[in-house]
């Protein structure tokens, strides 16, 4: 690291693209900076250069259509609880950015793209995103490509904060007919999950139709099960199929974290005890004649 790093402050997407392009190693980019500067204080990130995004627009704001939902990765915690287009379009989202802890600062200046980029486990939106398969879009020297967030999720060598730049999260509208929950594990008001899942259900009268459940805060990355529970479908929800997803669910944690929320045999366990109570909770919407965009 250098005794005097430099930062810049690029006007737009082009302009950014080709500083990163130009810096061959040592830059981290940056927006609201609540992710990256406490390791940034602590010695643990040692940046040559700071590349501030902070100032182009065409990062920030949604803009709703009829078949997706494009979001700009500096839009904060704050607007994705409170814009209309995603509270009306995408309730579940819009549910999970309310359980972010950390206050009023984290929420007005804490950002989506941020959320993302950091990959943090015990964080609220992406299993949200992950259970409504929403795509994301990064430009780097190589131009710009879209991906399923999941795919993402695995990519070791993606360069997001160093080298390549998150440009948009892409998601299509929920059915007025899909049910959803968010279900947050967790000891105290504010604090993170031990155990988080996200859950989007789809019925065929009163049988299951599909299910998709992402679980965060129990492993080292969001696990998304759905095909696991295909064996489920085509029948009512009934007490032994909770139970039967709850366990799906937990066989799908293979290295469970262990930290201060908890050790790894409880969240493994608590995995899928969060996924069945999210399921109920979403098929519970059914009885409540107002379940469009309910909290649960």
């Amino acid at each position: 690291m250098s005794l005097h790093p430099m930062y810049a402050r690029p006007r737009d997407l082009e302009q950014a693209s080709e500083l990163l392009a130009s810096l061959s190693s040592g830059a981290v980019i940056i927006a609201g900076g609540q992710e990256i500067m406490p390791y940034i204080n602590y010695g643990v990130m040692m940046p040559d250069v700071y590349v501030d995004i902070g100032g182009i627009d065409a990062l920030r704001g949604v803009s709703a259509e009829t078949d997706e939902v494009s979001i700009g990765p500096l839009t904060v915690h704050r607007d994705i609880q409170n814009i209309e287009e995603i509270v009306e379009t995408l309730p579940l989202l819009a549910y999970a950015a309310k359980q972010i802890g950390g206050g009023m600062q984290v929420h007005n200046r804490g950002t989506i793209g941020g959320n993302i980029v950091a990959m943090h486990p015990l964080y609220d939106v992406a299993p949200a995103l992950l259970a409504l398969e929403a795509k994301v879009e990064l430009l780097s020297e190589k131009g710009s490509q879209r991906m399923l967030l999941s795919e993402l999720q695995d990519l070791s060598n993606h360069g997001l904060g160093t080298s390549s730049i998150l440009t948009k999260i892409l998601v299509k509208p929920m059915s007025p007919t899909t049910l959803w929950s968010y279900y947050k594990l967790k000891n105290s008001a504010g604090a993170y999950g031990s155990a988080n899942a996200a859950v989007v259900i789809q019925l065929d009268g009163e049988n299951l139709k599909s299910i998709r459940v992402a679980i965060g805060a129990a492993a080292e990355k969001v696990v998304v099960v759905s095909e696991n529970l295909d064996g489920y479908l085509g029948g009512p929800y009934t007490s032994e199929v909770g139970l039967a997803i709850q366990k799906t669910c937990s066989d799908a944690i293979v290295e469970p974290l262990s930290d201060q929320q908890g050790d790894g045999v409880w969240r493994k366990a608590m995995a899928g005890v969060a996924a069945r109570r999210a399921t109920e909770m979403a098929l519970g919407k059914l009885i409540n004649s107002s379940s469009k965009g309910q909290e649960v």
